[in-house]
């Protein structure tokens, strides 16, 4: 291939100032700014975020914005924005389109169909969509999705991102084993924490940082909390996505014993998340799925022993002496640890943060997930 940069135009539902949407906009930010001077990114997305009523107030909408190293188009609602997004698509001043969702019709729907038929060539990261837990929720309506869109051949010709050979495992489970899946890593934090307080006396702190959502399964760790015997506080930042959800949630948390508080704190922005965390003594996150979980990876930037589900692809926490990483239908597995951290001696409980610590610095000091990023961009490119 010749020196030329390739042109990528993305497409998410949202990105900064935004912070609701999690860890796709994290994803978003770290790819811009570790890759941005090989590959060259223009981003559109929505202008207002995750559960707003009200547009931004601080981007010009309907027009570029520069963003970092990235050009961002801030679409406006409605069919203003259907239009905006296609007239964009229809400039054709890019190589690759790179889709961020599978299910979104905004904002991967029509920009795939209006690609295919410009005959633009495609990458579509669906940011664990695939997995077993994400497709149980609303099941009915992502089957005739996933049929509509392989009767059309929407599949052939395009390339599947995942972020691990769990999520390339779950991609081909859903949509066929013979489809065009690349495993590239999200680029992960690299914030880390500036100091590791030590377990003081008293209840155990545990925190759940996500949006309060069925498929990040907070409501199953509330439950978890009920067979828990030691004394535990539980501190709980995230929008509220889901309102009905939170009121089963809330439910339960009125039903907890006395010695397990529960609290939500409300939202972190992005640059609040690492800071905060290094004041907890676990992160607790028994998510249904995740194709990465920034979360996760700042969690153990943060220095923290990671108590999470087996649906993700951090793995075999326990043999490297940084966390767990278990079953959900073992729900008191998650009890009985949450016990085990709240009668470890403070010095036990540092040397483990010390050794979270090391391994996270380690893990995303790593050029690897970059290299694969940059590689996939550009076997898209030159794919016939």
């Amino acid at each position: 291939m010749s020196k030329q940069t390739v042109r990528v135009l993305v497409f998410t539902g949202f990105y900064l100032p935004g912070y609701k949407g999690g860890g796709p906009i994290k994803t978003i930010k770290n790819l811009f700014d570790q890759v941005g001077d090989e590959i060259t990114f223009k981003l559109i997305t929505s202008d207002r975020d995750l559960g707003d009523t009200s547009p931004y107030t601080s981007v010009s909408r309907g027009t570029w914005n520069q963003v970092g190293n990235a050009s961002v188009f801030y679409a406006q609602s409605g069919k203003t924005g259907y239009a905006q997004i296609a007239r964009q698509l229809r400039v054709k001043d890019y190589d690759l389109v790179y889709l961020n969702s599978f299910f979104s019709p905004r904002f991967s729907f029509l920009p795939l169909l209006m690609a295919k038929a410009l005959r633009q060539r495609v990458v579509l990261g669906p940011r664990g969509e695939f997995s077993e837990g994400a497709l149980s929720l609303k099941s009915g309506k992502k089957r005739v999705f996933i049929r509509v869109f392989k009767l059309l051949g929407l599949h052939r010709g395009t390339v599947f991102q995942a972020s691990s050979d769990f999520e390339a495992d779950d991609i081909r489970r859903t949509l066929g084993q013979h489809v065009d899946v690349q495993v590239a890593e999200n680029i992960g934090a690299q914030e880390y924490a500036e100091q590791l307080p030590s377990r003081a006396t008293g209840p155990l702190k545990a925190v759940f940082v996500s949006r309060i959502s069925p498929k990040k399964n907070l409501l199953g760790a509330l439950e978890m909390l009920q067979q828990v015997q030691h004394p535990l506080v539980y501190d709980i930042y995230g929008p509220v996505e889901d309102e009905e959800y939170w009121q089963q949630c809330d439910k339960v948390i009125a039903g907890l014993p006395p010695h397990i508080q529960v609290h939500h704190r409300g939202s972190l922005t992005p640059d609040d998340v690492v800071k905060y965390l290094e004041k907890y003594d676990v992160f607790f996150f028994p998510t249904k799925g995740e194709n990465y979980g920034h979360v996760i990876a700042e969690a153990l930037c943060a220095g923290l022993p990671t108590l999470i589900a087996n649906t993700t692809p951090w793995r075999n926490l326990q043999e490297q002496g940084i966390g767990w990483d278990l079953p959900l239908n073992s729900p008191d597995s998650f009890s009985a640890v949450l016990d085990e951290l709240a009668t470890m001696c403070a010095d036990e409980h540092h040397q483990m943060r010390q050794r979270v610590l090391a391994w996270a610095k380690n893990k995303f000091s790593q050029r690897d997930a970059i290299k694969a990023n940059i590689a996939l961009f550009k076997y898209a490119y030159e794919k016939n």
